[in-house]
Formats: structure tokens, C-alpha cells, sequence
């Protein structure tokens, strides 16, 4: 079993420092107090994250080598041109693989941690999937939505078509701001006295078995609308 007790004050710390000094001449002096309170504890917390998901038969994992980002940021197409990220976070996938769809996400942050769980960002043809899969047994998407309410959870409805998309038609009205939108996405903010202590893996692991109903729904919708 691989304990985790949380990561230290001091990875906040460092990530706040970051933000105020995005020079790569900062960063190499820095670089030893980036392995050890962020790079290697996300490292720790992957692996010890994985078994505890395991545990509860929630079907994700991470690979401490796969799974997270890298603190270097591609700023080739981004107006933001600060070379470092100043957050730590990663993935949790059925397969390990970062681009496998349906994740339990990670993020520590200065400004907020939080995990979160969905569909983000879907290429098109799995969005097209995920949205015939509403259309498919509305019910039981209301249904879901109904208990994920229950539980004190809401779908981000923030990012949404003004329209209904091309090729859905006889949408049930229930459901038409569903069929809208453009990914599934849950957050839980995290705050900082649960990112530092012991509680931060079971905290992860309970809103992941919380979500499981979300991201099966999601997995049927893409198998079934594969075949």
C-alpha cells in the first residue's frame, strides 16, 4: 500500500514564488525545491491515488511517468507567453494514456486546487457519440443528472452550442441543453488543508466513485456508438 500523507505547505510555496518569477534562469536555480515539493509528491500521490481507486473498483489509474503535465508550457499558440506553468496536475484514464477519454483530473493550485471527472474538451467524433448517447435514453441521462444533484454535484453548463448541432433532430425539449453541450464536466475544489494532510486521497477517491456513473454513461455511449 502506498501512504500518502499530502504535500507540503511549502509546494504552494514554490508555485506562488513561480508565478512572480517566470525566468528560466529562477526556475534552474529553483529547480531542486520544484522536484521536491511538487514533481516527486504528484509522483507519490499518482501512485497512491491509482491504488485507492483500485480499491473501490473505480476503473482509473495513473502512471506517474504518463499521467502528469509537464511544468513547461507550450506557448507557441497561446497570447500568454510565461514559459512555465503555475499550477501541477494531471490525469487519471481506464488506460493510463492521457488522451483516453473519460478522466479524473487533478490540479494543484495557489489559486484553487481541485479535482474534476468527464468528458473535457472531446474530439468531435466522440462529442457526436457522447450526445447520441443522451438522445439515445434520455431518462437515464435525466436520471443521472437527478443524482448527481443528490450529491451535491452540477454539470458544468457554461460551454454550450447556441444551437442544436447538425444531424440531432426530435430532441426531446428535456434534454436540449444537454444535446448542447460541447463536453461533461464535474469540479470539486480542494482546499488547502485537505491538499495537506492524509484525507487528500480518500477525498479524490470518493468524488471519482461519485462520478462513475458519469463516465460509464460516457463509455457505453462511445462503444455502443462505435460498433
Amino acid at each position: 500500500m502506498t501512504d500518502f500523507i499530502g504535500f507540503s505547505p511549502k509546494a504552494f510555496k514554490f508555485l506562488e514564488e513561480l508565478t512572480d518569477n517566470q525566468t528560466r534562469i529562477w526556475f534552474s536555480e529553483h529547480r531542486s525545491e520544484y522536484e521536491e515539493f511538487v514533481r516527486e509528491p504528484m509522483k507519490h500521490f499518482t501512485d497512491a491515488l491509482s491504488e485507492s481507486l483500485a480499491k473501490k473498483d473505480v476503473p482509473l489509474w495513473g502512471d506517474p511517468k504518463k499521467s502528469l503535465f509537464r511544468i513547461n508550457r507550450d506557448a507557441r499558440f497561446s497570447k500568454a507567453k510565461h514559459p512555465y506553468n503555475m499550477h501541477a496536475s494531471g490525469l487519471f484514464t481506464r488506460t493510463g494514456d492521457k488522451h483516453s477519454p473519460g478522466v479524473l483530473y487533478f490540479r494543484l493550485d495557489p489559486l484553487g486546487s481541485r479535482c474534476a471527472a468527464g468528458y473535457l474538451q472531446p474530439e468531435a467524433h466522440n462529442l457526436k457519440k457522447l450526445r447520441q448517447g443522451i438522445l439515445d435514453n434520455p431518462k437515464a441521462w435525466l436520471s443521472l443528472e437527478k443524482s448527481l444533484k443528490r450529491k451535491g454535484y452540477e454539470l458544468d453548463y457554461s460551454n454550450t452550442l447556441a444551437r442544436i448541432p447538425r444531424g440531432f433532430n426530435d430532441v426531446p425539449l428535456e434534454v436540449e441543453r444537454a444535446i448542447k453541450l460541447k463536453g461533461w464536466i464535474v469540479r470539486k475544489q480542494l482546499p488547502r488543508s485537505t491538499i495537506c494532510s492524509k484525507e487528500l486521497t480518500k477525498e479524490v477517491t470518493d468524488f471519482a466513485k461519485d462520478m462513475l456513473p458519469l463516465l460509464s454513461f460516457g463509455w457505453h455511449a462511445l462503444a455502443k456508438f462505435s460498433e
